[in-house]
């Protein structure tokens, strides 16, 4: 359980005002480890707030692979209910993006919403999983469906407290906004790798479509070098050659992105998606960071 609650990030439009929450969307990222939230001004299509924070405490939590990550539901109801209440304001949209590792993709015409709880079950581990907490988000630039699984007590809270809200997974963000993005270029040695405090994901596009995606949990810069390098040989890319685009909440400078450049010759970081405007406070924040958060409003 977290006894504090630890700011990562806090930009604000000198201009935002909180009470025009009617010309708003909200954008709110919940995560095991913490969550983030930004909003949009309808008006002007420009993003002008952004607060990010972290639920692990003072201490990292030390991740099990394949253990189910927990998200701290009582911590996040007395925030929402205090600091953050402003938050419940009726907004003109709401999105909600769940970050968790288990998910499953699977292409349009092997679909069937009536076997999601089926196909999850038979991918995932440490089931079974109800069939009323499986959902699934349809990705229309890769005719494709995620699949994901929510925890009832979190579901019903999110419907209470944001009854109006669309609820998508965070890999059917990055997915779709990729694909859309990149579907024109053919270029099989290009991966994508979007990084948060505790899990990586990687993306392949071949075909207008995701040839390769994978979700792994960290602990060290080690375990994400491990899993990176596990996923360029799995699909036999050379080190060398391949340029990996990277995205997400790591600094261009760090100890992992430094280790990364020593196996990876070609490494380059994303920039802002420039159908969306941004208040100029962030341009204190470095392009890539949070790219899931500020995409989400390309799902429909």
């Amino acid at each position: 359980m977290a006894d504090s609650l630890k700011a990562i990030h806090t930009f604000s439009d000198p201009g935002f005002d909180r009470q025009r929450f009617y010309e708003q969307e909200l954008v709110l990222c919940l995560g095991p480890d913490g969550f983030a939230f930004c909003i949009l001004d309808l008006n002007t299509n420009k993003f002008c707030h952004l607060e990010a924070f972290s639920l692990s405490g003072t201490e990292r939590k030390v991740i099990v692979p394949g253990e189910e990550q927990k998200y701290d539901l009582p911590w996040l109801r007395r925030l929402f209910e205090n600091e953050l209440a402003w938050l419940t304001n009726p907004y003109s949209k709401v999105r909600l993006v769940c970050r968790s590792g288990k998910s499953t993709l699977v292409p349009g015409a092997l679909f069937s919403e009536e076997e999601r709880a089926v196909i999850y079950n038979f991918n995932m581990a440490g089931g079974p999983y109800e069939s009323s907490s499986v959902y699934h988000d349809f990705i229309s630039s890769a005719d494709a469906c995620a699949i994901y699984y929510l925890p009832p007590d979190l579901k019903q809270w999110l419907q209470k407290l944001f009854p109006e809200a669309r609820i998508f997974h965070h890999a059917t963000i990055l997915i779709q906004s990729l694909v859309q993005k990149y579907s024109n270029l053919e270029n099989k040695n290009l991966l994508f790798v979007n990084t948060s405090a505790t899990g990586i994901e990687v993306l392949q596009i071949l075909n207008k479509k995701p040839g390769y995606c994978n979700s792994f949990t960290y602990n060290t810069a080690e375990d994400y070098l491990y899993y990176l390098i596990f996923v360029v040989e799995q699909l036999q890319l050379n080190p060398e050659t391949i340029e990996l685009m990277m995205l997400g909440e790591v600094d261009r400078h760090s100890s992992l992105s430094e280790m990364v450049h020593k196996y990876i010759r070609n490494v380059s970081f994303m920039e802002r998606n420039s159908d969306f405007r941004y208040s100029f406070v962030f341009d204190r924040m470095p392009g890539h960071y949070y790219y899931t958060l500020f995409n989400a409003s390309l799902c429909e």
